[in-house]
């Protein structure tokens, strides 16, 4: 019996490139409004999957877990929890799967492990890979980082990201820079999450055949279980009295680390703040960015989640 397929979607880009802010916007318009979304984050606290809005029944967040190396078989056991919910109208139906992936995600295993399990690949299909990637930090990003290369080879659609904070000249130099890594390549660009999600979709339907770039799925198990030369860690700070003291301690966790900090983001309650505060740090920035939360956060534990490369 023949069965339609539902599509997934994957989202990916490597640290601190700006892929959840975009998906935030692309959640809200059709037809990802009627999707299923799975976040993925490599700490243990999920920052990504509150910010995006989404807790609802078709909202799963994989925690604590890279979706291309141990995180394969909870993001397979995700997709099949889903499909029977849908089946038995336990959750809304829904569409299409959307996941985040974490940003050091390398999405081809991601596809070649959908191939390996029966229920997921009878039911589902992969429509489509956007990777972002920061236009300002690209060259060097994709210089000291296998992972961000690998995004990019993955890649249906590429958005460079933070073009409304670099210069002209920089943003088209990352374009061709990309091209040598992504020949042939769709590649878009947003400037603070402006990117519209229809023309996004529009370059999917015109794209390189995913065959001939996809994953053979019956390469060795140990191309699908990798690890990353950075690790995680939680810190936190229940007892911040306010934003002053944050920054303070911001400035010492950051010269502590040095550029040995590739990522730092978390959710932190001032206690003398009406609301929690958002806190983001990428490699290259000068200083970390504090802003109001604008969703409930309320469950969120007080924090930092730093990724820190391995020595």
């Amino acid at each position: 019996m023949h069965h339609e397929r539902i599509p997934i979607y994957v989202m990916t880009g490597f640290l601190g490139s700006g892929k959840s802010t975009l998906l935030a916007r692309w959640m809200k318009e059709t037809p990802f409004s009627n999707a299923a979304l799975i976040v993925n984050e490599i700490g243990e606290v999920g920052l990504d999957h509150a910010t995006l809005g989404f807790a609802g029944d078709t909202s799963t967040l994989l925690a604590d877990a890279c979706v291309c190396c141990n995180g394969l078989p909870a993001l397979n056991e995700a997709l099949e929890t889903l499909f029977w919910a849908r089946l038995h109208r336990s959750i809304p139906r829904f569409g299409m799967v959307v996941i985040e992936t974490t940003g050091l995600a390398d999405p081809g295993p991601l596809v070649a492990s959908l191939s390996l399990n029966s229920l997921v690949k009878e039911r589902y299909c992969i429509a489509g890979t956007f990777t972002t990637i920061a236009a300002h930090h690209a060259a060097n990003t994709l210089a000291r980082f296998d992972e961000a290369r690998a995004q990019l080879q993955g890649a249906d659609v590429v958005v460079l990201t933070h073009t409304d904070i670099t210069a002209p000249s920089e943003v088209d130099a990352a374009e061709s820079l990309i091209g040598k890594y992504y020949a042939g390549s769709h590649i878009l660009r947003s400037a603070n999450g402006n990117l519209w999600l229809r023309e996004a979709l529009t370059q999917l339907s015109r794209p390189v055949q995913r065959a001939e770039r996809e994953p053979i799925p019956d390469k060795p198990l140990s191309r699908l279980t990798r690890s990353h030369g950075a690790v995680t860690r939680f810190i936190e700070l229940d007892d911040v009295p306010d934003s002053s003291a944050l920054c303070a301690r911001l400035h010492e966790i950051t010269s502590q680390y040095g550029e040995s900090l590739l990522r730092l983001k978390g959710c932190v309650h001032l206690k003398n703040g009406r609301s929690p505060v958002i806190v983001q740090f990428v490699l290259g920035d000068r200083f970390a960015q504090i802003t109001e939360a604008t969703s409930n956060m309320a469950g969120v534990k007080s924090g930092l989640t730093l990724i820190v490369k391995r020595n």
